[in-house]
């Protein structure tokens, strides 16, 4: 008996997620048999699963137009507003936050400067921002926080140079407290790897590697899918290495620079044909080609993500770094590197999608509701001439952070 209740309760979740999945898709009302034909239910069904979701206020009822001669059919459509699901991206500079309705739309953003050190009450303090006194926060089912460090799977903040003041702190379990919902903390790089894997340049690749340069140089993995974390949660962490320097000038991860003051500028001289930035920018691709070659071979990628800076500038990192690890490898099977799609917000966008897709059965009320990612990256401007100049996240990486 309780065999055939739990196949009958997982068989209404699938018909819930079709129905669900169609509404937000079209982000219109459609009618019973609109919606039968499209998720190929019978009729019955569909009003079954409707009245389901009308109950938990995920869809709505629209009143038929009277005009006319007959009785005019309902139309049902998804109660994207109903619910809101946020995504902060921490850091010592300061923070942004994002704020999705239910269907993955971008409903608010901001970034918000530290008083003094950054601390958690940034938190609250982007979340209003992002709300601009129009969104009810009361309405947040999840917030998925990222920070630069290392990150137990409770939410605790193992290591971090960049934000010392939190490390040992059990951030979801005080966030969660604090904001009355469920919190999920994961590592910023590691977040925004993933957010290219999903709906940036690693769109369509299980396996992705991702590459940061900035002021420092990070790596994280996703592995069919899924951010690749380690036992533990080390995977990637190469700062963490004793005497790790990814070049001969850094310190302590800090890339340190002789033609401009930050990679940004060097790279951007080097995309307008400065001589003295391009051979600094080779030299230093030569000098780190040998570590990520050896990533590259232990992962075997189908696709290296790399951001550099702005977004018309890669090209002066790409080539002459592509190049060099190529001569670090024997044979010819290589991935592709390609450019950072989403940049500077890439890794706001992957602490709400982390959020959608830990939290989904707390956000839905459905378990199994696909998180809405092509949803949250929709309104990414590709436009990010000023990327890590201003950039208030991070650039950070492993214990070196």
């Amino acid at each position: 008996m309780d065999t055939a209740r739990g196949a009958a309760q997982a068989e209404r979740s699938v018909n819930q997620v079709a129905c669900l999945r169609f509404l937000a898709d079209v982000d219109e009302a459609r009618t019973i048999g609109v919606i039968s034909e499209a998720t190929e239910l019978s009729r019955p069904t569909v009003r079954a699963v409707l009245d389901d979701l009308v109950g938990v206020g995920l869809v709505e009822v629209i009143d038929p137009a009277t005009a006319g001669p007959g009785r005019p059919a309902r139309a049902f459509r998804f109660a994207r507003e109903v619910g809101l699901v946020a995504g902060v991206d921490l850091g010592p500079r300061g923070a942004r936050a994002i704020i999705c309705d239910l269907s993955g739309r971008r409903a608010g953003y901001a970034e918000v400067e530290p008083r003094g050190q950054a601390d958690l009450a940034l938190i609250p303090r982007a979340l209003d921002a992002a709300a601009a006194g129009e969104l009810d926060l009361g309405r947040l089912r999840a917030v998925g926080l990222a920070l630069p460090g290392v990150v137990e799977t409770d939410g605790r903040l193992r290591a971090s140079l960049a934000i010392p003041d939190l490390v040992g702190l059990p951030v979801a379990e005080l966030l969660t407290k604090d904001l009355g919902k469920p919190v999920v903390v994961d590592n910023d790089i590691r977040l925004a790897g993933l957010a290219e894997q999903r709906e940036g340049a690693g769109r369509g690749y299980s396996d992705v590697v991702y590459l940061q340069i900035g002021r420092r140089l990070s790596v994280s993995i996703v592995l069919d899918g899924s951010i690749r974390q380690g036992s533990h949660r080390l995977a990637g962490e190469l700062g963490a290495q004793r005497g790790m320097r990814w070049t001969r000038n850094a310190r302590r991860g800090q890339l340190v620079w002789s033609s401009r003051p930050t990679s940004a500028q060097v790279l951007s001289a080097a995309a307008a044909g400065d001589a003295e930035a391009q051979a600094e920018i080779e030299d230093f691709c030569a000098q780190i080609a040998a570590r990520i070659a050896t990533v590259l071979l232990v992962v075997d990628p189908e696709v290296v993500v790399v951001r550099g800076g702005a977004a018309k500038d890669t090209g002066a990192l790409l080539r002459p770094l592509e190049a060099a690890v190529q001569r670090e490898l024997v044979f010819d099977e290589r991935p592709a590197f390609v450019a950072s799609v989403l940049g500077r917000e890439a890794v706001v966008l992957g602490a709400a999608g982390n959020a959608f897709d830990q939290c989904g059965s707390d956000i839905y009320g459905v378990h199994g509701c696909p998180s809405p990612w092509a949803r949250i990256t929709h309104d990414i401007t590709h436009d990010i001439t000023h990327d890590i100049t201003d950039d208030i996240t991070h650039d950070v990486e492993g214990i070196a952070k």
